[in-house]
């Protein structure tokens, strides 16, 4: 590293030293007239490790030797730090580098303008977030005032001329309108802003502003029955030379649960976003919420692991947040994530840190003596309620979000900064596996499951690739004939070194994991492999596969079934789909253009499972369903349980009545059938049958049932 290439980089006002062994590090720049205050050099420029006036150095080394050991290349800073002597003040940072060739360096920088720019930045950032939250401060005050005005007078006309004076002079936009949408009152701000004239008042200026922003027709009813408002920011240009961002607040005046009034506040942020951007990233904040991004949120943990403060790391993360995007739209997303963040910050206050560290990730660090007496389980029990509620959006939709929270404690679990952030990450990732709300702290048993979670998964990763799996087939029988007339296939997995891992295991973490995605195009493909074998061998016998929740979710789904079919140039009629009774209530929009685009291809469908799950007989009767699949648990004890037998018996009344074929799993004895046979149960499918067998083995048994 020569120092002349430095100042041709601009990089100037630095000492540079060569690192020649942990004992012999040479100064480069010895001629630099603050370098005494930091650092002592002898006669032959070598620096004296034992006599380093600066403290914050000193402790550096520690750091640095470790970086000069390493047989890797890497750069580490020391951050900014302060040096005062009687004349001047210092404001420095080190670097300690390890090169790609071999070499070792020390680079001390004079950063008193990048520390001047730093400060000037943050200074800009914390004027535009306290310019931002007066806005958001004056909207609530103006709203829960006029609240409480309109409450006691349905007509602005009673009213006193210095309080209508008092809206007329405001800076905020008011505009004051009745339940039925008619003008009330409005002001000259709101003029201005909403571009109004004598032909067109404010009150169709507001129309058009949620026209024009494609607000739905449910937005407004959504909100009177809440009895909520709505805040946030939109951009509108209702003309093209004239566009502007506002803080726009909408609300509702109930008189119990009548409707009386609509207040729209809005003030003109245009100024705000053409600054926030640039300013709060180069300040480290985040510009889509406003609170801290994740090179801040590194700097601040690092910096209280540096000063041994004792604190709690807390990883969110907010459930299914590609399919809240692509269901709701982007803009919607951006929208919960701003509440979202809001919701933590006004939680959290003073009392913590929080930051935006990953598309849908928010970190919150909370210093122990922080918690007043309250225990950290209460605390992140309130905050998880907080941030469940649901959320409102400009296109009328109301998602109620799941979040999984993993914390890790400093110094308890670990010592430094990056190991801390890898506990509470594992922390995060077991959450994930358990399901939604789920808030888990690091331990060692915790992350002995983690290692072995994912472990498991890099293998089922492998078995996909390498077509390890094999697809087994159980027969369901016609109870009156005993002819097969329909078979579902099964995943098996049997390891090289010949283990079994059971379905029971593998399909949950394909399910909670990616894997499920490329597990499923597996299925499919083997799935008609298997439709072709049943044909060369004459059986003309329709095969079902399972399709998982996140699947149904994938837009890819689709088109992976009708590729499937069309290689293989198969009918839709040779397959069906099962579904499990969770996925209508967690996409039932979604599921229903699914399913009417699968029997349009004569695929037939069937819900799995059924009784075990949130049921509502609302969706047999709108959703196109060929089957049910009464669940094994009510089938095992069929015999001797009288409630048992009542529920079946339902199921099967039910589904005769809306004309849909039954078919009852886990069939197991004679007594079992001949009780579904007694009450006309259709299907039936069990080891009474058949065990799933191999797809050579099921074609020589479906031929001499044939």
């Amino acid at each position: 590293m020569d120092i002349h290439l430095l100042n041709a980089l601009g990089i100037t006002n630095c000492a540079l030293f060569r690192c020649n062994s942990e004992s012999d590090i040479e100064c480069l720049t010895p001629e630099l007239p603050w370098l005494a205050n930091v650092v002592t050099i002898d006669e032959n420029n070598k620096l004296q490790k034992k006599h380093i006036p600066s403290i914050f150095l000193d402790d550096f080394f520690l750091d640095a030797d470790e970086v000069w050991k390493g047989e890797t290349s890497f750069t580490l800073s020391s951050g900014f730090w302060t040096e005062h002597n009687e004349s001047q003040v210092l404001r420095l940072e080190a670097l300690a580098i390890n090169s790609e060739s071999g070499s070792r360096y020390l680079v001390v920088k004079n950063v008193e303008e990048q520390f001047d720019e730093k400060r000037k930045t943050l200074q800009a950032a914390r004027e535009l977030l306290l310019s931002h939250h007066e806005i958001v401060g004056q909207h609530e005050y103006i709203r829960h005032k006029l609240n409480g005005v309109l409450r006691k007078n349905t007509r602005l006309q009673k009213l006193v001329p210095p309080i209508q004076q008092a809206i007329h002079n405001l800076e905020t936009g008011v505009v004051i309108l009745d339940d039925k949408g008619g003008l009330i009152l409005d002001n000259k701000a709101s003029h201005r802003l909403l571009l109004c004239n004598s032909t067109t008042p404010s009150s169709i200026r507001v129309n058009e502003l949620l026209t024009d922003i494609d607000a739905p027709a449910t937005f407004l009813p959504a909100l009177v029955q809440r009895k909520a408002p709505w805040q946030g920011e939109l951009y509108w240009q209702p003309v093209d030379d004239y566009g502007v961002w506002l803080q726009v607040t909408i609300h509702p005046v109930l008189q119990g649960d009548e409707l009386t009034h609509w207040v729209y506040l809005l003030t003109d942020i245009t100024h705000i976003h053409n600054k926030e951007e640039s300013v709060l990233t180069a300040s480290g904040m985040d510009s889509l919420t406003k609170v801290a991004n994740r090179n801040l949120f590194t700097d601040t943990v690092r910096r209280l692991v540096q000063e041994e403060i004792a604190f709690k790391l807390f990883i969110i993360d907010i459930c299914d947040f590609k399919k809240i995007n692509e269901s709701l739209s982007y803009q919607s997303g951006d929208e919960i994530l701003k509440s979202f963040a809001l919701r933590l910050q006004t939680f959290v206050g003073n009392s913590g840190f929080i930051a935006r560290i990953g598309s849908n990730e928010f970190a919150l660090v909370k210093r122990e003596d922080t918690f007043n007496e309250l225990i950290s389980a209460e605390y992140i029990e309130q905050l998880v309620k907080k941030l469940t509620q649901t959320y409102t959006v400009l296109n009328g939709s109301e998602p109620n979000l799941g979040i999984n929270i993993g914390e890790a404690n400093f110094p308890r679990h670990c010592p430094s900064t990056e190991s801390l952030l890898q506990c509470a990450d594992i922390a995060l990732q077991a959450a994930k596996y358990q399901g939604r709300n789920v808030v888990l702290t690091y331990s060692e048993e915790l992350h002995k499951q983690h290692h072995a979670i994912s472990e498991l998964e890099s293998q089922l990763r492998s078995a996909i690739e390498n077509n390890e799996l094999k697809l087994f087939l159980q027969p369901i029988v016609d109870l009156e004939t005993g002819k097969i007339v329909k078979c579902e296939a099964l995943a098996r997995w049997i390891t090289p070194e010949g283990k079994f891992i059971s379905p029971e295991v593998f399909i949950p973490l394909a399910e909670k994991s990616e894997l499920i995605f490329p597990f499923g195009e597996w299925l499919i493909n083997e799935a008609c492999d298997a439709i072709e074998a049943l044909k060369a061998s004459n059986l003309d016998i329709r095969l079902a596969i399972n399709i998982s929740g996140r699947q149904v979710s994938d837009l890819a789904l689709l088109n992976q079934i009708k590729n499937a079919l069309e290689d293989h140039q198969l009918p839709g009629s040779n397959l069906s789909i099962e579904l499990t009774e969770s996925v209508f209530v967690e996409s039932l929009d979604t599921v229903s253009v699914l399913l009417n685009e699968l029997r349009a291809m004569g695929i037939t469908v069937s819900i799995d499972d059924f009784g075990t799950g949130f049921s509502s007989l609302v969706y047999l009767k709108k959703l196109p369903i060929d089957e049910l699949k009464i669940d094994r648990s009510f089938v095992s004890e069929l015999e001797k349980n009288t409630d048992d037998q009542a529920i079946v018996q339902a199921i099967l009344g039910l589904a005769s009545n809306l004309n849909i074929k039954i078919i009852a799993e886990g069939i197991e004895t004679q007594q079992q059938q001949q009780f579904l046979q007694n009450h006309r149960c259709a299907y039936g499918q069990g080891y009474l049958y058949q065990r799933p067998v191999a797809i050579p083995e099921f074609i020589t048994l479906a031929q001499k049932l044939k």
